[in-house]
C-alpha cells in the first residue's frame, strides 16, 4: 500500500530560503519582474518534490519524486531494519522513525491516510521487527482513538 508523506523541511527550509532569495535579488536587481520571476521558478521547483511510502509484504519502500518522476528510492527489508520508533511530533502529529543497520534512519511525518501507522505496526509484527511507542505517542494514539 502506497501512503504519501508531508515533508516538513523541506517546505520550511523552503520557504526561509526563497525569503532569503528575494531579498538579496531585491536588493541587486531591485522589484523587476526578473526578481519575479527568479522566485516564482524557484516556488514552482520546490513545490514539485512528493514523498512517497509504499508498505509491501516483504519490504518497505521510501521514494522521492520530482514532477512524478522517482529520483531516489530506498527499499528496506526486514533484515535491514533494526527498529521501528512511534514519536509524537510537535503537538497532535504523529511520526515513525526507522532504525536502519546500515545508513540514515528515516523520518516519516503526517503520512496520508493515517491507516499508515497501523499497516506499519502489523509489518513490523509479521517480520518480528523490534517496535517502540513512547509514553506521549500512546498518550496521542488514545486520544485520537476517541
Amino acid at each position: 500500500m502506497e501512503f504519501n508523506v508531508r515533508s516538513e523541511r523541506l517546505s520550511m527550509f523552503g520557504v526561509f530560503g526563497l525569503i532569503l532569495l528575494w531579498n538579496i535579488l531585491t536588493d541587486i536587481y531591485g522589484y523587476s519582474i526578473l526578481s519575479f520571476a527568479i522566485i516564482l521558478l524557484l516556488l514552482v521547483l520546490f513545490s514539485a518534490f512528493r514523498f512517497k511510502f509504499e508498505i509491501d509484504q516483504e519490504q518497505v519502500v521510501y521514494r522521492l519524486l520530482f514532477f512524478k518522476k522517482s529520483i531516489h528510492s530506498r527499499k528496506l527489508s526486514p533484515g535491514d531494519i533494526s527498529q521501528i520508533s512511534f514519536v509524537r511530533q510537535m503537538w497532535v502529529k504523529r511520526a515513525v522513525m526507522i532504525d536502519v543497520k546500515n545508513g540514515r534512519k528515516i523520518r516519516l511525518v503526517e503520512l496520508y491516510p493515517p491507516t499508515a501507522f497501523d499497516y506499519l505496526t502489523e509489518f513490523a509484527n509479521k517480520h518480528e521487527v523490534e517496535l517502540h511507542k513512547t509514553r506521549d505517542y500512546l498518550r496521542l494514539e488514545s486520544k485520537m482513538s476517541k
